[in-house]
């Protein structure tokens, strides 16, 4: 499946999302789209703000899309009129994004021997890794010198652990499981 095919599903299933009156915190909206990806120029600029070239998955992702075109929406549960909108992009958006997100490697730079047994009982050769890209919250893709490779994080403290083998893997779950 390509990031094309997880894109138009994805905004196939966003179509019917119905909202939730009785949960606490932010919902994707119905009808929410992707937005427009950037050129492969705009990508080569980001890259030297990580100091490393970007995995073939997250390139393509960057292409296709970028973020979604809705803000997301929270609902409380006590008293239905009191909503808010999220004011936070779902991805982090780069360049504007890049110093929010520095939390996020800090974090994993502290937990970097969890992280890294994380890894290791995935399967992946963590003497291989150049850095992260921080994706949406606490998820982060791991940057390889194999960009054939795209696992992504999940990043709680030391509770750190594979959220997916693959962006795409990644992509399908938060997008398309919730």
């Amino acid at each position: 499946m390509t990031v094309k095919d997880i894109k138009y599903k994805v905004e196939k299933k966003f179509e019917k999302i119905r909202l939730y009156n009785n949960v606490y915190g932010f919902q994707i909206q119905p009808n929410t789209k992707f937005t427009k990806g950037i050129s492969r120029k705009e990508i080569d600029k980001l890259e030297p703000l990580f100091g490393f070239n970007f995995p073939w998955e997250y390139r393509e992702m960057l292409l296709v899309f970028t973020n979604l075109d809705t803000p997301m929406i929270s609902i409380s549960p006590e008293d239905n009129s009191i909503v808010k909108y999220s004011k936070e992009n779902f991805f982090y958006n780069y360049p504007e994004d890049y110093d929010k997100s520095r939390w996020l490697i800090d974090e994993i730079e502290e937990f970097k021997i969890e992280a890294e047994a994380a890894l290791t009982e995935a399967g992946f050769d963590v003497s291989k890794i150049e850095g992260f890209i921080p994706m949406h919250n606490h998820r982060a893709i791991v940057v390889f010198k194999n960009k054939d490779l795209s696992p992504v994080i999940s990043v709680h403290g030391a509770d750190i652990i594979v959220f997916g083998n693959n962006l795409k893997e990644y992509l399908r779950y938060e997008l398309l499981n919730h």
